[in-house]
């Protein structure tokens, strides 16, 4: 038999696939993770922690998630069986319950749940919540359009850097190139000369003008819980419209009695005190909608943030005055109110006056309501009539 050198000539036929198994087996404990983290995130987004630090940040944040094991045979616990059929069952059919656990009151003598913490980054976790949120009703409008912006990998080249660097193609070109100078079709010996880059481009698409008015009640009523819900809200918004719609303009409203417009660090920063008269506010936004915003161009999204508990005189000129929003063709006009159900008397007038379908009404009353109120407020599916 003649050398390895002189009977070896083709790719190795060796079965790879246990080589592969621990990786196969990270990216799918990977996914797990990411699917628990998702059926986690109407408490995740609520987080102090997340609201308060820099969106484009590196910073990782750890979240507590039950402990996630691959499928394998092992032994029982010492538990006692669970039950045995008999021969008559069909497919489906319970044959045995394992006790359920107590209810936490009184001393026990079973293990709890195992609990680690995954980590994750805040620009991971948006990536997450942003993938359901789009801005409803869209349509088109006249010039000075906003563009989004997406990056296309269009095309395979050589280039001695690793940036980007399209693995497969790589290791294809090494083998190409040692077949060519030794026989052989083999992996070995990689070089800048062997390296395939993706090269890409950022393919700008247009997208129609918008423009979000937040409002928010800082009035003296306005607790510590109505205060954080609302940062939390517009935190999250924020940060969605610059992330899909990075030309889209956000105006700041702040009100008690008198509505003003803040920069957004005021926004987010301001205190509260003095009466409440939330007309101020859907006066103001109207006065900004006809001086800069009209619907012949704009694409609008008012949205208001408060307790509800308004003067009760002026509920009626808050709602003559949404209705006029309405019939400036604002795109959507959302009211989110924010506390105790008891507290419902201008959600209540609105719902009792305001039929159109372009106005939405919502109560956050837990932190675990803010994601449900972001899609309900930037659900894309809806569309106009």
């Amino acid at each position: 038999m003649g050398t390895y050198e002189n009977w070896y000539t083709g790719v190795s036929r060796q079965d790879w696939s246990l080589d592969r198994k621990g990786a196969q087996d990270e990216a799918r404990h990977n996914e797990k993770v990411k699917e628990s983290i998702k059926d986690d995130l109407d408490h995740i987004v609520s987080d102090g922690n997340i609201i308060t630090a820099d969106p484009h940040s590196k910073k990782i944040i750890k979240v507590p998630m039950r402990s996630l094991e691959l499928p394998r045979f092992r032994y029982g616990d010492d538990k006692e069986g669970i039950g045995t059929g008999d021969g008559t069952e069909q497919p489906g059919d319970i044959v045995g319950r394992i006790p359920k656990p107590g209810d936490g009151n009184s001393a026990g003598d079973q293990p709890g749940e195992e609990y680690y913490e995954a980590e994750i980054t805040i620009e991971e976790l948006q990536e997450l919540v942003f993938a359901d949120l789009g801005l409803p009703r869209v349509q088109p409008k006249e010039a000075h359009e906003i563009e989004t912006e997406r990056i296309v990998f269009n095309d395979i080249r050589k280039k001695r850097s690793t940036n980007n660097l399209d693995l497969a193609r790589t290791v294809l070109q090494n083998m190409i190139r040692n077949a060519q100078e030794t026989g052989k079709a083999e992996i070995r010996n990689i070089s800048p000369d062997d390296y395939r880059v993706r090269t890409w481009e950022e393919e700008k698409r247009p997208e129609n003008n918008a423009a979000v008015i937040a409002m928010a009640d800082i009035s003296g009523s306005m607790g510590e819980f109505e205060k954080y819900i609302t940062r939390a809200f517009c935190w999250w918004t924020v940060n969605f419209l610059r992330s899909k719609y990075p030309k889209v303009e956000i105006v700041f409203v702040a009100h008690d009695t008198e509505a003003y417009e803040v920069s957004e660090e005021q926004f987010f920063t301001r205190g509260a005190g003095g009466g409440t008269k939330c007309s101020s506010a859907n006066q103001l936004t109207l006065n900004i909608v006809e001086a800069r915003y009209p619907s012949s161009r704009y694409n609008v999204y008012p949205l208001h943030f408060s307790d509800g508990d308004n003067w009760y005189g002026d509920n009626t000129e808050c709602i003559r005055l949404v209705q006029e929003l309405l019939d400036k063709d604002v795109n959507q006009y959302a009211y989110i109110q924010i506390g105790s159900e008891s507290q419902s008397g201008l959600l209540t007038d609105y719902l009792n006056h305001i039929t159109n379908d372009r106005f939405k009404a919502l109560m956050i009353t837990n932190k675990q309501d803010v994601l449900t109120a972001l899609k309900q407020v930037f659900n894309p599916e809806e569309q106009s009539a």
